[in-house]
């Protein structure tokens, strides 16, 4: 008779799925690379793990040290919570069936067959391609495979990942704790040529027959008001394919499809989807239903909740613009978030992030980039008294600087250009009553004296009105640079400092590199439709407003569509995932970017790097530092759709013996022989347009 134990093991790094009895379904334990139960590095370090088993074994144990740490992880929901995972270069070549990494699982069943899958990121494109890695049994069992493919980049994209199966391990008839080695065969492994090898999490499953028939995924969009599920990687043999909601009382079937079952994904009509629910999904094949899941994938309230929102900037201290152009030669790997003052797991911008919340008219964002400014004072003047004060026929002026103190940073920043007065003088002695003109928004004035033509304005005194009575007492001397035109930061950053201070910004110009997105409402993971249009940078006016493409351009035009980024691309689902031109909402004109995505839950350290990097329109743009960034955004609530722009007009006019066809943006020009036939494209997209048809009569129309 097989042995039976219970085992509790989330202390030791091992996760158990919930309700799970031995040696029934739902014996799971995980094996993570790094430490595990924490997604913060601040909380618990990025070491590797260090749990033991119930018998005193390391569970993971890397004999060479071979490994480093790395953020990526993959993004699928049935998983061991981590920080991340471990990669490894070119040493671990030097591993072999002696000396590798070792793992070793508490396991429940003496002579236990277990299957163990292997799950991580390589969406960054830096894992290696063809590496095949080997597996040898230490102790206490045998295993059914001898090397393996599953750690190539491939199998680690897209995001949510799928578990790969590894082999089966089938413990001795005396134990349930047993030991295997991987190590290195062939291939190659080179961090430094983007050729990784990662290893993030194990997964040992108790074999039962349901897990021979591969599991399958769920995508987006979920939300509550979408009569249907999009199920991915199913087989074109697949008989049925059954959709489970988990609402609060365990998994429930919402629908099922049995016929026109294609391989890839399918699209399952369901009922009663609920907000925060888990939803996941099962095939059938010859006869035998895949184990229904445990987890799945989170259920949104619809387009759109609130979001925060930052920029990330790269720097480019060789930079001069202008505005727009490609910034990529001269750039910096480093980059910050305006405004942002501090970065949570996962590298999300957080604190001081502007908060967007939906409405049904377009708003205004706008970032201030580096500088704040304050205006400068129109005029100064002075009066004198009779007064002790001055002595007489001396001779005074001032020059006045407003000034503010910016909120967050407390820095101080003053009026580029003073008011200067003229010389005030008197035969007897006198006192003087300064004033100057307001300035809008200042906190004070700095005023400073020059006193019998001295050649400089050396002493000062800070008001907080608009003019100071003057008894030639409570000046200060000013130590430095007479003309305090120091200028400020945001809280995140600090201006044109040194090259090379990780916190700074170097130079005037910096590189979009991407709009982030961040995740606000714990309870709403989307999904996500907005539009973006008018990009602005200050004085420099609109250098994007999209109007140049026709509707339906993909992703490209400035940025690249949300999955791009390896960064977050294991933050969102991988439906929707759209940017592109759009014709059924703008600010100005009849075009706009439209951004569709949808986050895996509703936590707040999730965010989508919507980036800029090497597109094929206007990639990597430079913007003016000295400059805010806007940008005109519609994110309307639940259940509301934009009123789309009015159509463009097309116009006809006879110049000479030819007809002139004209209008105004980017649309395609189609043309029919028949007002009601089938319209096809001219491949003209802007006009106007000199006809050459040579048949008696023709329609046009525009699209897009």
């Amino acid at each position: 008779m097989k042995k039976r134990k219970s085992l509790i093991a989330l202390s030791l790094g091992l996760v158990i799925a919930a309700g799970s009895t031995f040696p029934t379904l739902g014996e799971i334990v995980y094996v993570t690379a790094c430490v595990s139960n924490c997604v913060s590095t601040t909380a618990c370090g990025n070491g590797v793990n260090q749990d033991v088993n119930l018998v005193g074994n390391l569970v993971y144990q890397d004999e060479g040290s071979f490994g480093a740490y790395t953020s990526a992880k993959a993004g699928t929901p049935d998983k061991a919570v981590v920080p991340g995972s471990r990669y490894h270069g070119n040493s671990f070549s030097n591993s072999t069936p002696d000396l590798g990494i070792v793992l070793s699982p508490s396991l429940a069943v003496t002579g236990g067959v277990y299957k163990v899958y292997h799950v991580y990121s390589s969406t960054a494109g830096n894992v290696s391609t063809n590496v095949i890695i080997g597996f040898t049994n230490v102790e206490g069992c045998t295993i059914s495979w001898t090397t393996t493919d599953k750690f190539q980049r491939k199998y680690g994209q897209p995001s949510p990942q799928q578990w790969q199966l590894l082999g089966f391990l089938t413990n001795n008839a005396d134990t349930s704790f047993p030991r295997i080695r991987l190590y290195f065969v062939d291939g190659v492994v080179n961090a430094g040529a983007l050729q990784r090898f990662m290893i993030e999490q194990f997964k040992f499953e108790y074999y039962e027959p349901c897990t021979d028939v591969p599991g399958v995924g769920v995508t987006g969009p979920l939300a509550t008001n979408i009569p249907a599920v999009v199920v991915t990687g199913v087989s074109n043999a697949a008989t049925a394919v059954t959709v489970y909601q988990d609402s609060g009382a365990g998994m429930v079937k919402i629908g099922e499809l049995t016929s026109g079952i294609v391989a890839g994904n399918n699209t399952v009509p369901v009922t009663g989807l609920v907000k925060g629910a888990q939803v996941a999904a099962t095939q059938t094949l010859l006869g035998t239903e895949g184990c229904k899941p445990t987890m799945g994938v989170r259920v949104g309230g619809g387009a759109n909740p609130r979001l925060r929102l930052a920029l990330s900037i790269k720097e480019n201290p060789t930079a001069t613009g202008p505005v727009g152009a490609n910034g990529a030669s001269g750039a910096t790997s480093t980059i910050h978030f305006i405004p942002a003052t501090n970065v949570l797991a996962g590298s999300c911008p957080a604190d001081g992030l502007l908060t967007i919340y939906p409405s049904n008219d377009w708003q205004t964002v706008t970032v201030l980039l580096g500088k704040d400014t304050i205006g400068d004072p129109a005029s100064a003047s002075g009066v004198a008294t009779a007064g002790s004060g001055y002595y007489a026929n001396d001779s005074v002026n001032i020059r006045v600087y407003a000034y503010r103190i910016v909120p967050g940073s407390g820095a101080t920043v003053y009026s580029a250009t003073p008011a200067e007065s003229a010389q005030v003088t008197s035969t007897d002695a006198f006192v003087v009553n300064w004033t100057w003109a307001a300035v809008a928004g200042a906190d004070g004035y700095r005023v400073f004296r020059q006193v019998n033509y001295s050649g400089g304005f050396y002493e000062y005194v800070d008001v907080v009105g608009t003019s100071y009575a003057d008894s030639n007492s409570g000046w200060l001397f000013w130590v430095g640079d007479p003309m305090p035109t120091a200028v400020q930061k945001m809280p995140s950053i600090q201006w044109n400092p040194t090259v090379g201070n990780p916190n700074n910004i170097a130079g005037e110009w910096g590189i979009l590199e991407s709009i982030a997105l961040v995740s606000d409402d714990e309870t709403d993971n989307g999904p996500f439709d907005i539009y973006i249009d008018n990009l602005a940078n200050g004085t420099n006016g609109v250098f994007q407003d999209f109007e140049g493409f026709v509707a339906g351009t993909g992703a490209g035009v400035v940025f690249n569509q949300p999955s791009y980024s390896g960064t977050t691309s294991g933050n969102i689902l991988t439906a929707p995932n759209v940017a592109e031109i759009s014709n059924l909402a703008a600010d100005t004109g009849t075009k706009s970017i439209r951004v569709r995505w949808q986050f895996t839950s509703g936590a707040t350290n999730l965010w989508m790097r919507f980036n800029t990097f090497n597109t094929s329109v206007m990639p990597n743009p430079l913007i003016n530092l000295n400059e805010p960034l806007s940008f005109r955004l519609l994110i309307q609530p639940v259940g509301a759709t934009p009123v789309p722009p009015p159509p463009p007009t097309l116009s006809a006019a006879k110049v000479g013996s030819a007809v002139v066809l004209d209008w105004e943006g980017t649309h395609r020009l189609q043309a029919a022989s028949d007002v009601t036939g089938t319209y096809t494209n001219t491949g003209v997209i802007n006009g106007p347009w000199t006809n050459t048809f040579t048949e008696p009569a023709k329609f046009f129309r525009l699209r897009d």
